[in-house]
This record gives C-alpha cells, structure tokens and sequence, in this order.
C-alpha cells in the first residue's frame, strides 16, 4: 500500500546540445518521498499535443510540483513588469493542466517555490513578480550562502504544516524572487515571513500545500524539515487505502 508519488519534471538543454531536451529534476525531491514511506516517480511534465495526463494523474496518489522559472504573468491577469525573470510557457500550459486534473481528482499536491506559485495561479491567485521591486523593506529571499541550510524564519499558522513541524515558528532557507500576492479561492495563508511575504498556503481541506522555501534542500540533514515529507506521504497513503 506504499502511495505513489508523480515528481514533476521540465525539460532543458544540456550544454554543448541545442538539439536534445531531456527532463530533469532535482534529486533532494525524490529522495524524501523514498525515505518517508513512498514510491517515486518522475512525471514528465509533457509538451506534446494530446499528452496523456488524465491517466497519468489517475496512476498517482500524489503529486509534487518543484522549482523553476518564473510563470507567464498573462496567466493571472498582468502584463510583464522589469524585475519578471526566465519565463518557460510550455511548461506553464503544462503544469496548469496536471494541476487543474489533480484538483479536479482529489489528488494531494505539494507545491514547492515555483510549485507553490503555479498550484495558486492555476487556482485563480495572482503572484508578485519581482520581490526586490515590489515589496518594500522585504528580506533578501535569494540567499548567497549555503541553500540546504535556514536563513530567515517564517511563523506558521494552524494547519498541515504547523501540525507536521509541530512548531509556529521555523526557519527556512530561501531561492526565490517571486511570491504568492492574492491567494487563491478556497486557499488560505498559513506561512508569513516577517518581511510579510507569504511563505506556506494550504487549501481549506488540507489535501493542498504551497511551501515557498526548500525542504528538499534541507531534509537530507534536518529530520524536523523532513517532517513535512512524512505529512504529505502519509496523507496520501491514507486515501490510497480508503479508496480501496
């Protein structure tokens, strides 16, 4: 009864090779569903016309949507402002249907950075696009140090995630320039940074989470961190077996 688990994964070049995509994915991601009870798979998040995804959804009892570029703000109603990053739309149009497919299916979501802000604009929110420009007095969020260890805190409303850590207050490291700005209809806020960016949303019924830190960058060497893995797996195990 080990819950499967779809990893989200976008394509990119390799060096030297204009000609080949591959997909890939970071490593810390897969390594926490297998340490925590689950059974990993690489979802491909697929550019092809007609791609499968309704049944690649339906294989799965969760579903993990990891870092990247910055999504194409037209999707949330705004136009590009100066301080917008890489944009990869092919991946936007990609992870928006996996997304609307596996809330439409009742299928937990983990969203982490840029997971986190494609899960709330796929639900209707809106993100800030540049941080630095747009927020003012606001943290650095982009740290230079060591990205597996914490930089700033983040105090935590009740919810999955506080009752995973078991704590208000955490701190977390942080790799971002984009952030949550209006949530999403039927999510709420359950993580704030000091500054006021919006670290941590969850949907009304718990089955989805936005984290805007890295606990893939951190649950290697911190078990406490790792407890959010744990949440998530366990929670999709336990509507695997009530499914049945």
């Amino acid at each position: 009864m080990q819950p499967i688990i779809g990893v989200a994964c976008t394509k990119m070049f390799f060096p030297n090779n204009n000609l080949d995509q591959y997909f890939y994915v970071g490593s810390g991601y897969v390594d926490g569903v297998a340490h925590t009870g689950g059974v990993p798979y690489i979802f491909p998040l697929l550019t092809v016309k007609d791609a499968p995804f309704r049944a690649m959804i339906e294989s799965l009892d969760g579903l993990i949507l990891t870092g990247g570029d910055d999504p194409a703000p037209h999707l949330y109603g705004e136009e590009p402002l100066q301080g917008l990053g890489e944009v990869e739309y092919e991946r936007d149009l990609a992870e928006l249907e996996v997304i609307r497919l596996a809330l439409e299916m009742k299928k937990p979501i983990l969203g982490i950075c840029r997971g986190m802000q494609i899960l709330n604009v796929a639900a209707g929110g809106t993100l800030i696009q540049d941080i630095p420009s747009q927020v003012p007095d606001a943290f650095q969020h982009a740290q230079k140090g060591s990205r597996q260890y914490g930089a700033h805190k983040v105090t935590l409303q009740p919810g999955v995630v506080a009752d995973a850590l078991g704590k208000t207050e955490i701190l977390v490291n942080t790799s971002h320039h984009q952030a949550v700005k209006d949530v999403a209809p039927g999510f709420r806020v359950t993580g704030v940074a000091a500054d006021g960016v919006i670290e941590a949303i969850e949907s009304l019924d718990g089955l989805h989470v936005g984290l805007q830190w890295h606990p893939e960058r951190m649950w290697a060497h911190d078990d406490n961190m790792l407890k959010i893995a744990e949440a998530f797996v366990g929670k999709c195990k336990q509507l695997k077996m009530q499914s049945r």
